[in-house]
């Protein structure tokens, strides 16, 4: 039985617990916890919503690494290895998700301008990848920060205009 799950757990863990692995787990901490602080003590979204733009994120970064990083596109790599690992698991559950969501919660809070919103978070978001190579958590292949101010723009846009209908819904009901 410890022969069959170290066979399933040794492909998905880290080689070395490394720097990738401390930083995701920092900025998973992190994120979730200002999410949390946000929503319990500033709170601008509701459940629902909150439950809504999370769960959009998990299935956007979920689909959308696959997409991206795995054959055939294969454009970047994320922790150690050329597939992914359980702190892909962590980042995707966790860290993407909640960095939207705090984002939304501002964009309801103060309500800006939505084109200088996406554009400020698309450079932000951006901004944290850049930092996050360092760390290596990602190794670009054919991928360049300048497709990522691009996919985070679109992200952003996605997640705007889905709170929006979200919100509507929930108000019309």
């Amino acid at each position: 039985m410890i022969e069959s799950i170290k066979m399933i757990i040794t492909p998905i863990s880290p080689k070395p617990f490394d720097e990738n692995e401390i930083f995701t787990l920092i900025i998973s901490i992190f994120t979730i916890a200002v999410l949390w602080y946000l929503h319990t003590h500033k709170k601008t979204l509701t459940n629902a919503e909150l439950v809504s733009v999370y769960l959009l994120n998990l299935f956007l970064t979920t689909t959308l690494e696959a997409l991206f990083a795995e054959p055939p596109l294969d454009l970047y790599d994320t922790m150690d290895y050329p597939h992914a690992e359980i702190f892909d698991v962590i980042l995707q559950t966790f860290t993407y998700p909640a960095t939207i969501s705090i984002a939304i919660h501002f964009y309801a809070k103060y309500r800006p301008s939505t084109l200088w919103y996406i554009l400020g978070w698309g450079l932000i978001l951006t901004f944290l990848e850049w930092i996050s190579l360092y760390f290596n958590l990602f190794q670009h292949k054919e991928w360049t920060l300048y497709y990522s101010c691009i996919f985070y723009s679109a992200v952003m846009t996605l997640n705007i205009f889905w709170f929006k209908k979200v919100r509507k819904h929930l108000n019309k009901n």
